[in-house]
């Protein structure tokens, strides 16, 4: 126990709250500028394959290639596999000719009001770098990869945070070691059994404990629903941004065609 005369322990320099992409690429950006003292944590009980696709435009591939050369290498690769998987006769004449396939805006009546081009090369030539398609948890895992295993803590739920200016830092509460409930929205492999023993060792919160972690500065880089927004903006004059708002809904598709 802490004497009544003791102070509380700043535990790091710098807490990210997020293991996801941004998360993971901020506290590499910031370990190559010398800041060591850094953890990244996530309420995932397991990094598992969830999510879809994402692109990666010539800036956030040159943010990567900045992060760590190999990765980008990595990226690179895995992406190429992602979008373009293997055909039973690549060199076919039928193949040959196809135009280059592109992204193709069209309005309510069909006309083509927007397109973009998709291929690596074509990119490359206009910006000096390409453009790349990868699975979201391919992008994780890259990333993640790079971060050593001690600066990383799943299974850490923040529900909290509380500015301490006295002590010149922040404080971050988080509900840790939660029992691994199902995801219904997840495609990992041997999901049933997955489930089984999910379903076998769930439980309510009873078994959880709550943490307290203090950082000199903390980054919040826990998604669209954010836990750390909606609790700073709470009764203040940025509430109405406390949650996402959308404006409108969108449907894409593909028929199989070379217009998206």
């Amino acid at each position: 126990m802490k004497s009544e005369n003791s102070s509380p322990k700043i535990d790091y320099d710098v807490a990210i709250v997020g293991a996801g992409p941004v998360g993971l690429a901020t506290a590499l950006g910031l370990r190559q500028r010398g800041i060591e003292n850094i953890i990244v944590l996530d309420q995932t009980r397991a990094f598992r394959k969830v999510g879809q696709g994402v692109d990666l435009l010539p800036n956030g591939l040159k943010a990567v290639k900045y992060i760590d050369s190999q990765a980008y290498e990595n990226i690179k690769e895995t992406g190429q596999k992602f979008s373009n998987p293997p055909e039973p006769n690549p060199e076919s004449e039928s193949k040959k000719n196809q135009p280059s396939p592109e992204w193709t805006t069209r309005n309510i009546n069909g006309q083509k009001i927007h397109s973009f081009v998709l291929k690596y090369d074509e990119w490359f030539d206009k910006y000096g770098e390409g453009r790349v398609s990868i699975s979201w948890y391919d992008l994780q895992t890259q990333l993640r990869m790079l971060l050593p295993s001690d600066r990383l803590k799943i299974n850490h739920r923040c529900v909290n945070v509380v500015p301490e200016p006295e002590l010149k830092c922040v404080r971050a509460d988080f509900i840790s070691n939660q029992e691994v409930e199902p995801n219904p929205y997840s495609h990992w492999e041997n999901k049933q059994q997955d489930d089984k023993t999910s379903t076998l060792n769930s439980s309510p919160l009873s078994q959880s404990e709550m943490i307290s972690i203090r950082a000199k500065l903390l980054i919040a880089a826990d998604g669209i629903n954010s836990t750390v927004r909606q609790v700073i903006y709470k009764d203040s004059p940025y509430s109405a941004y406390r949650k996402p708002e959308y404006s409108g809904i969108a449907a894409i598709g593909s028929g199989g065609g070379k217009d998206i």
